[in-house]
């Protein structure tokens, strides 16, 4: 990092490199597209490039990383919310079908889990998905221990209540 707050782009594409995979499949399990997942990872070593000198060696590089990548997944989760509720939603006919095989059931999770209002799936993606300690999440949401508990609570219950539904 020090070479990259001294303008180094050589220093700034080996941290691209290391660091772009678990970035993109961080983002990716956010926003559920691969398109989305690519911008926000683009935003977020644009943001280490022009806020290098802002990094405190005293947290991990990933840690630091991950934290802008998943506030920007985050402003994006809340901008669908906003354009979603924007629009009439029609009934799509595609939950009408029960699923039966491990891998329909996996789809069906992640579904529930998109369904989630943007704080509470952030949340319960990183602490559930991405194996985060709560306070890891709060650093990298900027919410209060309380505040991470509190989504991951509501979070955990409504996919366990709509997951019900298929014994699971």
């Amino acid at each position: 990092m020090q070479q990259v707050r001294q303008g180094d782009e050589g220093a700034l594409r080996e941290i691209i490199e290391h660091h772009r995979g678990y970035l993109y499949r961080l983002a990716y399990r956010l926003l559920g597209d691969g398109d989305d997942a690519s911008d926000a990872v683009q935003e977020t070593f644009i943001r280490l490039w022009r806020h290098a000198r802002r990094y405190d060696s005293r947290q991990s590089l990933r840690t630091w990383l991950g934290t802008i990548c998943v506030r920007r997944c985050y402003d994006e989760l809340r901008r669908r919310q906003r354009h979603r509720r924007a629009l009439t939603e029609l009934p799509s006919g595609s939950h009408d079908v029960e699923p039966t095989t491990a891998e329909e059931l996996l789809v069906e999770l992640h579904r529930v889990v998109a369904e989630l209002p943007a704080k509470q799936r952030v949340v319960y993606q990183l602490r559930e998905i991405e194996c985060l300690t709560a306070d890891e999440v709060a650093r990298m949401t900027r919410m209060s221990s309380e505040q991470v508990k509190a989504n991951l609570y509501v979070a955990r219950n409504t996919v366990r209540e709509k997951m019900k539904r298929y014994g699971v």
